[in-house]
C-alpha cells in the first residue's frame, strides 16, 4: 500500500497531465456527438450519436474522480501512510572447499567397429492431394474517391459470416463514416458509423452476414464531413453464402 502511494505521489504530475489528455479527447468526442445528433436524418443514425455522446461524458466523469483520486493520494494520503524502510540486505561469506587433486587418466583402448549391413530401401507409393477450388474474393474494387476506399473483401466476392471490411475513410473536414447495404433497387440499409477517420489501408468495420437471407446485395462505405456533405460512396457487390 505505502510503495502504491509513493509510486503514484512521485508521479503525479505525469498522471495529471495524462489524465488532462484524455478529458480533452473525451471533450471533443462529446462535441462530435452533439453535431453528429443535430445533422442526424435517420433515428438509428441519431440513436447511434447519442449512445457516444453518454459513453464520452461517463469517460469524462471517470476521469475528474482519478484527478481528485491522485491529488488526494499525492497530498494528503502521503502524510498518513508510513514509507516502508529500506533494510540493507546482508553479503554471505562462502568458503569453498580445497580443490581435489584428479587422478591420472588411463588411455581408453579403442574398440574395433564391426560394419552393418544397410538395408534396402523399399519404394513408397505418395498420395498427391487433390487440390481444393480457391474462394471467390472477387476484384479489386474501383472507387472514386481514394480517401475513402474498400480494399476488402473485394467486388462480387463470396462471403459468409462475419465480413471484416478494410479500406480507408479520410476526407477533409471530417466528421465520421458509416457502412451500408441494400439489396438491389431498394433503399440503403444503415449497418454502422465509426468518428474516427482511417488515413491508410486499415479496419473499417465488420458486417454479419448471417442476419440477411443468401443472395447479392450491395455494400458501400460513405465518408461525412463536418457539412453533413459527402464525396461519391465506394460501392460493390458481395454475394452472401451459407
Amino acid at each position: 500500500m505505502s510503495i502504491l502511494v509513493k509510486l503514484i505521489a512521485d508521479n503525479a504530475l505525469w498522471v495529471y497531465i495524462f489524465l488532462a489528455l484524455i478529458g480533452l479527447w473525451q471533450i471533443r468526442s462529446i462535441n462530435l456527438a452533439v453535431n453528429a445528433r443535430n445533422r442526424s436524418i435517420f433515428a438509428l443514425e441519431k440513436e447511434n450519436a447519442i449512445a457516444r455522446m453518454n459513453r464520452a461524458i461517463i469517460n469524462l466523469v471517470v476521469v475528474l474522480l482519478l484527478t481528485g483520486g491522485v491529488y488526494y493520494t499525492a497530498n494528503i494520503l502521503i502524510t498518513e501512510v508510513p514509507l516502508p524502510v529500506s533494510t540493507p540486505t546482508p553479503t554471505l561469506i562462502v568458503q569453498l572447499p580445497p580443490t581435489p587433486t584428479l587422478p591420472v587418466l588411463l588411455p581408453t583402448p579403442t574398440p574395433t567397429l564391426t560394419p552393418t549391413p544397410r538395408p534396402t530401401a523399399v519404394p513408397q507409393t505418395v498420395n498427391t492431394p487433390t487440390p481444393e477450388p480457391a474462394a471467390n474474393t472477387g476484384v479489386t474494387p474501383n472507387c472514386p474517391n481514394p480517401g475513402g476506399r474498400i480494399t476488402q473483401p473485394g467486388d462480387g466476392a463470396t462471403v459468409s459470416g462475419m465480413v471484416q471490411i478494410f479500406g480507408a475513410a479520410v476526407t477533409e473536414n471530417f466528421d465520421y463514416y458509416k457502412i451500408e447495404f441494400r439489396v438491389p433497387g431498394s433503399d440503403w440499409n444503415f449497418i454502422q458509423a465509426y468518428d474516427t477517420p482511417v488515413p491508410t489501408e486499415g479496419f473499417l468495420g465488420a458486417w454479419n452476414s448471417d442476419t440477411v437471407p443468401p443472395g447479392t446485395y450491395g455494400f458501400r462505405l460513405v465518408v461525412v464531413d463536418v457539412t453533413g456533405n459527402y464525396p461519391e460512396p465506394c460501392e460493390i457487390t458481395l454475394t452472401v453464402s451459407r
